[in-house]
């Protein structure tokens, strides 16, 4: 799809790397830990679509706080001495005037999910980025949206940015019964939405399929007036974009679909593209 056939606009953001402050942790339920984030670096942030990543900079082991490179007077990013710091692409969940909140999921497993589990006010983050915002020409008469915890955050993000007369359907991946409390923005008028457990759904195979079959049987309005957000793990995602533009003739241009990850493969990157 060239840039003219694109639905989105993009809008590019001067890049700025940023020393940031943990100010809040909250569990959201037993697997889903909201962190949130401040401090004066944090002015001029800039963030204007839900699906907009940015990078999080971990600290190397060993270190307290991450080093953070610097950006030079020709816009290079010069990496810092000694160790550097860990990078993985998230979204933003909120923007508050002083403070941003970041979903975390705790896999129990990964740079990020352990940084998130121990994290606790005072700690010190890394951010680079968003480099651009990608903003939704047309406006759908109705949205679908199918995702795991990874997509959820901003997915819910986007409801909240979405006018009322606009009908949603979301699919929502969880664990189970217990990680959907995380997710009240899923209950309420206009909302309709489909809980997938996976700890009932069997293997990797077969949350695909299940995810697939849901949206096959769903009654959904004329594709041509709605647009599809599909996110999560690379594999289940593309299932489920492939069936929609194949069996139910959905325009490739009506569907945004993002591989937040990749079962077996570490710091996955999710520009790769999906088929």
């Amino acid at each position: 799809m060239n840039r003219e056939d694109s639905p989105f606009e993009l809008v590019r953001h001067p890049l700025k790397i940023r020393r940031l402050v943990v100010t809040r942790v909250r569990d959201l339920s037993p697997r889903m830990r909201r962190i949130t984030l401040g401090g004066p670096e944090l002015e001029g942030f800039i963030s204007l679509a839900p699906e907009d990543h940015v990078k999080l900079l971990f600290p190397a082991e060993g270190q307290s706080e991450p080093a953070l490179p610097v950006i030079d007077e020709r816009g290079e990013i010069k990496p810092p001495p000694g160790a550097r710091p860990i990078a993985r692409d998230y979204t933003i969940r909120a923007r508050h005037a002083d403070t941003i909140d970041v979903d975390f999921l705790l896999h129990g497993h990964g740079v990020a999910s352990s940084w998130a589990a121990r994290a606790t006010p005072g700690d010190v983050l890394g951010l680079a980025g968003p480099r651009g915002s990608r903003l939704l020409r047309l406006q759908p008469a109705w949205q679908l949206f199918v995702g795991d915890e990874t997509a959820l955050p901003e997915m819910v993000r986007r409801l909240e940015e979405t006018p009322a007369t606009v009908h949603n359907f979301v699919v929502a991946l969880v664990e189970d019964t217990k990680d959907q409390v995380a997710w009240p923005e899923l209950v309420q008028p206009g909302v309709e939405t489909r809980w997938v457990h996976r700890a009932d759904a069997g293997g990797a195979g077969d949350v695909a399929k299940q995810l697939v079959d849901i949206v096959r049987a769903a009654e959904l309005p004329d594709a041509s007036n709605g647009f599809a957000w599909l996110a999560g793990e690379a594999s289940e995602t593309a299932a489920v974009m492939r069936m929609l533009v194949r069996e139910q003739g959905w325009a490739r241009a009506r569907i945004h679909a993002s591989g937040h990850w990749k079962r077996g493969v570490v710091a996955h990157d999710h520009h790769e593209p999906l088929s």
